[in-house]
């Protein structure tokens, strides 16, 4: 099977490793187009704008709010190349961040008779401009985007005078492909969303992402040795970047008002960030690799996740996958991956309620069994992930993978 990818980044990043992952199924010849940043895949590719024109985009983002609606010479031009290459499927998933016309994209889509998949990473492809929404509370995407209070924060614009035409011009595109267009989703959560959106008469499969369970499972650890913790509760929380919506202003409350015995370790804060942390907090930056990662998670009795929004978690995951349970706020998909056995969710900013759960497994009134916090991982491989996509390319494209 011949099939097209179209993501923001090619082997980088989280989209950009699912990719490579699926361009590399048995059975396919893929090619990735995608728009920034240097090709880690592995695969064969073609990159659909260079630096200059992503800066380009995003000039016009900032001044205009065209994001989305910029590099129209590039599409055309990886246009030209997707009809050359011939795919049998074309699997679309990140189209935001500075590199794409959807406009363009979609009028070759609905000419075409080939039928597309589309992963949604976030509620973009809905909304007049946002990447979420759930922190705060906004549901103008239902029936239309007008004042868009988030212009500042993903793709920040000085104008919002677009934000109405953006989600019209977006509806008129994403809906212009009719049945050969099929959304697959994350999550439940993503899933509910969609459905009250205008692509609610879409089809939409839930296929959740999946881990590296070779990676990911219970390691020996000397990270309690080399930190000078034994005989305490380590609580771990771990992003790729903290912002305020990913719970960070959460940890440092938190981190004033821990149980005697218990340590905080955060990993993925700035130098700036830092600076806001009492020094009794283990800050790393970054890890070395994703098997220190591993056996940091290893070594650690509590992974939090004070998250205000979010599609789907693959830190629970990887929490769990190494034996460790997980507390976390009711927000978007982040619960699914949590069963009574593994873990606890709290309503959002139930701060009291998280230093509680953290006391209680200070003290020992609070036990997880490793081996079940183990198993429920073990159903979000990444095996199951590429299976859950080999059935649904079999069904849309009528052949056999």
């Amino acid at each position: 099977m011949r099939i097209a990818f179209i993501n923001t980044v090619s082997g980088y990043g989280s989209t950009g490793r699912l990719v490579s992952q699926l361009a590399g199924m048995d059975g396919t010849v893929s090619r990735i187009y995608y728009g920034r940043k240097k090709d880690l895949s592995g695969c064969e590719t073609y990159r659909v704008t260079g630096p200059a024109g992503n800066i380009v985009h995003a000039v016009e983002t900032r001044l205009f709010d065209r994001h989305g609606f910029c590099s129209a010479k590039e599409t055309n031009r990886m246009i030209g190349d997707l009809k050359a290459f011939q795919p049998d499927l074309i699997h679309l998933h990140n189209l935001h961040g500075y590199y794409l016309h959807t406009e363009v994209l979609f009028r070759f889509l609905a000419q075409i008779c080939v039928p597309v998949v589309w992963t949604f990473h976030d509620c973009w492809p809905f909304t007049g401009h946002c990447v979420h929404y759930e922190a705060v509370g906004c549901e103008q995407w239902k029936t239309g985007c007008r004042h868009c209070t988030q212009t500042r924060v993903n793709y920040k614009t000085y104008s919002s005078a677009h934000v109405r035409e953006n989600y019209e011009r977006k509806r008129a595109a994403f809906t212009s492909v009719g049945s050969r267009l099929h959304v697959a989703v994350p999550s439940v959560w993503l899933k509910d969303q969609v459905s009250g959106s205008f692509l609610k008469e879409t089809d939409c499969t839930v296929i959740p992402n999946g881990i590296d369970l070779n990676t990911f499972h219970p390691l020996e650890s000397d990270f309690r040795r080399k930190n000078n913790l034994e005989n305490k509760t380590l609580i771990l929380a771990c992003s790729s970047i903290w912002t305020e919506r990913k719970g960070f202003d959460q940890l440092a409350a938190l981190s004033h008002d821990l149980p005697e015995n218990a340590v905080l370790c955060i990993i993925g804060v700035s130098q700036r960030q830092k600076k806001q942390l009492p020094e009794h907090v283990i800050a790393i930056s970054r890890t070395d690799s994703v098997r220190e990662l591993a056996e940091i998670y290893s070594a650690a009795d509590l992974l939090i996740n004070p998250t205000q929004e979010e599609t789907f978690s693959l830190v629970n995951l990887e929490a769990q996958a190494c034996g460790i349970p997980v507390v976390t706020y009711r927000s978007g998909g982040s619960t699914e991956t949590i069963t009574d056995s593994t873990g606890i969710i709290l309503e959002k900013n139930d701060l009291a309620g998280l230093r509680k759960v953290i006391e209680r497994m200070s003290s020992g009134q609070l036990i997880f069994d490793k081996d079940s916090c183990v198993r429920n991982a073990q159903r979000f491989s990444i095996e199951h992930m590429l299976e859950g996509y080999r059935q649904l390319y079999q069904r849309v494209t009528g052949k056999t993978l």
